[in-house]
């Protein structure tokens, strides 16, 4: 293909697996930096090796042949890589997913599958030789939470499909471990047969050769806006990519790392991204037009970035200590940090006062839904509103009468359930399991997520059903509460806002009346929690909806 631009040319291959890793683990094969990171979900891991399996086409990788110096990242799918050698390269522009996941999962060590890396359990899958049915052949192994000991013997490790010392070692293992001769011999025969499957399936290749740094960008760029695969701050770091500098992705990544080292969590990276177009003087920070944003941003990104990070730390700090924010993945909405640190950018050091109001603001916005479904229009507006407020042009107008502090349902997408449940970690944070011991409620958020919050009764989505406390295996959270009674059951009860009138109702049986109870408590410790910002509440602290995602 000759074009103005340079010549370049398109040369497909077919190559089979082993091939492509062997070209991986020589260095010669790797990631650029304007790559975005690898954010396919494990289900997305195991259709992969099923398709293959199969003999169901995955599609073509896009590889960009070079001998020109490109800044790419040292590991693939978890796995270290030797640096470049000397001569052609070649840098994945479109494939990067399925690349990594055969690279982390085919060609891991034996240690991490063994669970010595909590972190690499994505990687460690398995092909169920016995499965119940054939979609779920393959299978994630996460030793905590499936199982206490080593694997089922007719679960294959897909880490030794490929090396043929390794998969006769299974063998072995097999022989040990299963003493019925006849089902020895049939799993034995399916695990030859899928890994011929794995080791015979072929890949096309695409090597784009000729092309120029900002003419392989180019192509990765129109890639992804067709197949609508890239985040935003991918699209513009990968258009404002320049080999000389760390990319936007990257430092991106470098403020979020850096926020969720000191215990607060990850915080959203569109809110980072945003904040970058906000100083960086966009008017839209929401715009689809990404090719012309990254137009004006090229020059201004050197003064953006800095000036983000330092607005976003100060953000955050005054959410963990003025708002009470006890964890990133509890704020409501990512717009409400971007603003924040839009204010912090032009009031590093705000009045006591100010500092009080942007609380209010904050926990008033949770409750309004004001940012549910917000658009390019409303952004802009907010923008525009606290740089007024940050510069002493005008107060912050909150929208006080659409405030619902009670979410109606218990949902982790809900904006009003994450404030409602950061409110609660202030309000109880000491919870006592049934024995009277005192519950880590943050590491088991941080690791259940919503899954933490159990139910007590059935068929009842409000809040007050809801509680954090861990219980032994088969026991229901009901059963927990009602028997046996510890002898200091009042204080297990008090440390999870549940009044004794409700509990005495549960034990007999009323799980309405137990929610009832414990929801009209919780609702006056939350119109207190209201009054002391300020913010005036009706009768009724429910919403109509909780359709209040951003």
């Amino acid at each position: 293909m000759v074009t103005d631009r340079g010549e370049m040319r398109l040369e497909p291959t077919v190559v089979l697996i082993d091939d492509l890793l062997a070209e991986v683990a020589e260095g010669r094969l790797r990631v650029p930096n304007f790559q975005r990171p690898f954010v396919w979900r494990p289900d997305q891991m195991l259709e992969l090796f099923d398709s293959i399996e199969c003999g169901y086409p995955i599609g073509s990788l896009l590889l960009w042949q070079t001998t020109e110096a490109v800044q790419s990242v040292d590991t693939i799918g978890g796995i270290a890589l030797p640096a470049p050698p000397s001569g052609d390269v070649s840098y994945v522009l479109d494939g990067h997913q399925r690349l990594s996941t055969l690279v982390g999962t085919l060609r891991r060590a034996s240690a991490s599958v063994r669970g010595d890396d909590p972190h690499d359990w994505k990687w460690a899958i398995y092909r169920d030789l016995e499965p119940h049915t054939l979609r779920e052949a393959y299978r994630h192994y996460r030793p905590s939470n499936q199982y206490k000991t080593e694997p089922p013997p007719q679960f294959l490790p897909l880490r030794l499909v490929s090396r043929t010392i390794d998969f006769l070692g299974f063998s072995r293992h097999l022989e040990l471990r299963i003493r019925d001769r006849e089902r020895l011999t049939r799993l034995i025969e399916q695990a030859e047969a899928v890994a011929q499957r794995i080791k015979s399936y072929k890949i096309t290749l695409i090597r784009l050769r000729g092309a120029s740094l900002g003419q392989a960008v180019e192509v990765y760029t129109r890639l992804n806006r067709m197949g609508m695969r890239m985040e935003a701050d991918q699209m513009v770091s990968a258009l404002t990519h320049r080999s000389a500098r760390p990319t936007l992705a990257s430092r991106i990544d470098d403020m979020v790392t850096a926020v969720a080292d000191t215990g607060f969590g990850a915080v959203p990276r569109t809110a980072v991204f945003r904040t970058v177009l906000a100083l960086g003087g966009e008017s839209d920070v929401m715009s689809p037009r990404w090719k012309t944003v990254a137009d004006r941003m090229q020059d201004r990104l050197h003064d953006a970035v800095p000036a983000t990070e330092q607005a976003i730390y100060r953000a955050v700090e005054f959410l963990r200590t003025d708002a009470e924010l006890p964890l990133a993945r509890l704020l409501p909405y990512a717009h409400q940090l971007m603003l924040l640190a839009v204010f912090f950018h032009y009031c590093p050091d705000p009045e006591d006062e100010q500092r009080a109001m942007l609380k209010k603001w904050f926990w008033v916005t949770s409750w309004a839904s004001t940012f549910a479904g917000a658009n390019s229009t409303t952004i802009r507006q907010a923008l525009q509103e606290m740089r007024d407020f940050a510069t002493g042009r005008d107060d912050l107008p909150l929208d006080l009468a659409r405030v619902r502090p009670m979410p109606d349902k218990f949902n982790f997408n809900s904006a009003r359930t994450r404030a409602y449940v950061a409110w609660e970690l202030t309000a109880l944070p000491k919870r006592l399991d049934a024995l009277g011991q005192q519950i880590d409620v943050f590491s088991v958020l941080a690791s259940a997520d919503s899954q933490a919050y159990r139910a007590v009764v059935p068929r009842d989505d409000r809040p007050a059903n809801r509680l954090v406390m861990p219980t032994t295996p088969g026991r229901t959270l009901h059963e927990t509460l009602t028997q046996p009674v510890a002898a200091n059951m009042a204080d297990i009860l008090a440390s999870h806002g549940i009044p004794e009138k409700a509990w005495h109702r549960l034990r007999e049986g009323n799980g309405k009346a137990f929610v009832d109870d414990r929801t009209a408590l919780l609702a006056g410790e939350l119109r207190e929690f209201a009054q002391k910002l300020d913010v005036p509440l009706g009768h009724d602290l429910e919403g109509i909806t909780d359709d209040d995602t951003e």
